[in-house]
């Protein structure tokens, strides 16, 4: 007969109840005297449970360590408990023999009846820990903290709220700023567009996204736009941002 103890508090009660249970479980069992231990004097039968059934608490102990940070849900917690019924209990007709043995009174054992008598007791005993315990906790990602941005905080900048232009170069970033700085960073152009999604912008080019208030004008060369910034930087607008560019009115209606 175990006494289920549990390792993991999120898939658990606390651990200072399950010791209470395990104590009186052994009480009982020194009490009853079950499997035929009612025969043996007091000292042998309180020695005879006070270790089968601690060494039960481990391994039942150890069985919620492993599978506790797994279980996320009710069910899973009652098929937790299940299964280590059937599988914890599989040894204890010959730990209830060793005992035995253990104490000078060797005797023929039925393993099988040994096996479903401590199975169905066992597993009604962890199935209502199981229903009794509060649902398992599932943690919750957090969100990062408010800040700077990791682009920022890269650039050595306390925000991009003076950012004009951003334009990939291989492996790194070029910042244009609006006092004239040009800062290279090594960054993803495309982990600078999700933090740029919050500013006023746009992307005009795979590898160029200019800030709102940094277009002063837009010139034709040949087939293509180039738009003309603040300090004096022209860009190219690729045909596939060329909608979303015109759609922002920096280029010039046609006449």
């Amino acid at each position: 007969m175990n006494s289920p103890l549990r390792l993991d508090p999120a898939a658990a009660p606390p651990l200072r109840p399950q010791i209470a249970c395990t104590l009186f479980a052994i009480l009982a069992a020194v009490l009853t005297g079950p499997f035929g231990t009612l025969d043996l004097a007091l000292p042998s039968r309180l020695v005879f449970w006070l270790v089968l059934i601690g060494w039960n608490s481990l391994k039942w102990w150890s069985w919620y360590g492993w599978t506790g940070s797994r279980v996320q849900s009710r069910r899973g917690a009652l098929l937790v408990a299940a299964s280590g019924a059937l599988l914890l209990n599989a040894t204890l007709p010959l730990e209830i023999d060793l005992m035995y043995r253990a104490i000078g009174q060797a005797k023929a054992l039925p393993w099988a009846g040994l096996y479903l008598s401590a199975l169905t007791i066992s597993a009604g005993i962890a199935l209502l820990v199981a229903a009794l315990s509060p649902p398992p906790i599932v943690p919750v990602a957090k969100a990062p903290p408010a800040g700077p941005g990791l682009l920022a905080s890269k650039a050595g900048l306390p925000d991009l709220a003076d950012l004009q232009a951003v334009t990939a170069e291989d492996h790194y970033l070029r910042l244009h700023l609006r006092d004239g700085r040009r800062l290279l960073v090594l960054f993803r152009f495309g982990d600078a567009l999700a933090e740029l999604a919050q500013h006023d912008g746009c992307q005009v080019h795979r590898s160029a996204w200019i800030a709102a208030d940094a277009v002063i004008g837009a010139r034709r060369e040949g087939r293509r736009w180039l738009l003309c910034l603040a300090d004096g930087t022209t860009l190219p607008v690729s045909e596939s941002h060329l909608a979303s560019v015109k759609a922002r009115g920096w280029l010039p209606a046609r006449r």
